[in-house]
């Protein structure tokens, strides 16, 4: 959106001339290429000030990363696919995204864990909300970098998150993908195969050769873990659930920012997200098990009732998913710039894995 855009729609919605403050890619090196570098066009999160009043402007992009920045290291890193990455079925998930977050800021299910709305406009077919200014938000960090948080926040983060699924689930929403399926997984396994081989010579120390192993297992054998995600109620995810995007405020309450790849999923995929960036590999399996029985019991609690057993295998499907999809995002971003987190959650996503197994 460009900026006298931001600023006129600032004014008409505040009724007073608003100061801008254009964001710096500190410590996210990647989005220049994810927005581009027209200093007249804003994307992302943008700070600004009316009257003494502090607000945020999040304005997405039409294209989302899986036309923009993923294509982009690919090519620029020579990553070997069998074929263009638009051709996959998981780049569906990371495009054409820009009606999301604004689609979703409209659910109620949402309101208790997103920030406070003030309004909207709309400018060139883009949509930019105004949001609260929350200042310092506990347990987030953009960079990925914190390596552990406190068990309690892990545990109000999935009741906050289960209280959202259950609300969702058994809906569709035209503005999103809907739930992936064993044959879609399938589908794409040659080109999880080509990010992991890859990233296994190009990062050793990230993928080593007993990691490549068992993740190429996986890959192999996703019919016959996967039905039992395919078995599961589907229900909106958040889709990046991490402490990138989730903290606290200072009350303590769960607030989850940037909605942008928010999609029909199984309720486990947030789950194996946070788990996979708030834990390590040396958590013990009883804590991974209180976990998940944590947000079993949140969803009974908000109304969705789920067998235990059903759970329990389509967590475990989920964590594999996980291992081979979206730490394999991860790799391909790793592969272009240097991300503090992405030995840290490889080793961990592995020992999830091993402690679900059956």
């Amino acid at each position: 959106m460009r900026a006298e855009h931001v600023v006129e729609g600032l004014r008409r919605l505040l009724g007073d001339e608003p100061s801008l403050q254009i964001p710096d890619d500190a410590g996210q090196p990647w989005l220049t290429v994810k927005y581009g570098d027209d200093p007249n066009d804003l994307y992302g999160v943008l700070k600004a000030t009316v009257a003494d009043r502090r607000v945020i402007v999040k304005v997405n992009p039409a294209r989302g990363i899986g036309q923009t920045l993923i294509p982009w290291i690919i090519e620029q890193q020579d990553i070997s696919l069998p074929a263009p990455y638009r051709s996959f079925q998981a780049a569906a998930e990371t495009s054409d995204t820009g009606v999301r977050e604004p689609a979703a800021y409209l659910l109620p299910a949402l309101v208790d864990v997103r920030p406070h709305e003030i309004g909207r406009f709309e400018a060139g077919g883009q949509t930019a909300l105004v949001l609260e200014d929350l200042g310092a938000i506990d347990g987030l960090d953009a960079s990925g970098a914190i390596e552990r948080w406190p068990t309690e926040h892990i545990e109000s983060a999935l009741q906050s998150a289960a209280a959202f699924h259950a609300a969702t689930v058994g809906r569709d929403y035209a503005w999103t993908i809907q739930r992936p399926s064993t044959s879609t997984l399938a589908a794409d396994a040659d080109l999880w195969r080509s990010i992991l081989t890859d990233a296994a010579q190009r990062l050793p120390e990230v993928v080593p050769a007993g990691t490549l192993a068992s993740r190429l297992a996986i890959i192999d054998t996703i019919d016959q873990w996967h039905p039992a995600k395919d078995a599961m109620p589907a229900c909106l995810v958040h889709n990046d659930f991490n402490q990138r995007n989730v903290g606290f405020r200072g009350s303590g309450e769960v607030v989850v920012l940037d909605w942008e790849l928010a999609r029909v999923n199984t309720p486990q995929r947030d789950v194996a997200e946070l788990l996979t960036f708030t834990l390590d590999a040396h958590t013990e399996v009883d804590e991974v098990l209180h976990l998940l029985a944590t947000h079993w019991q949140a969803l009974s609690d908000n109304g969705l009732d789920v067998d235990p057993e059903l759970y329990a295998a389509a967590a475990a499907a989920e964590f594999r998913v996980q291992a081979i999809d979206r730490v394999g995002m991860q790799l391909i971003f790793g592969a272009a710039f240097d991300l503090p987190y992405l030995t840290r959650i490889n080793r961990t996503v592995d020992h999830l894995v091993a402690v679900t197994g059956e």
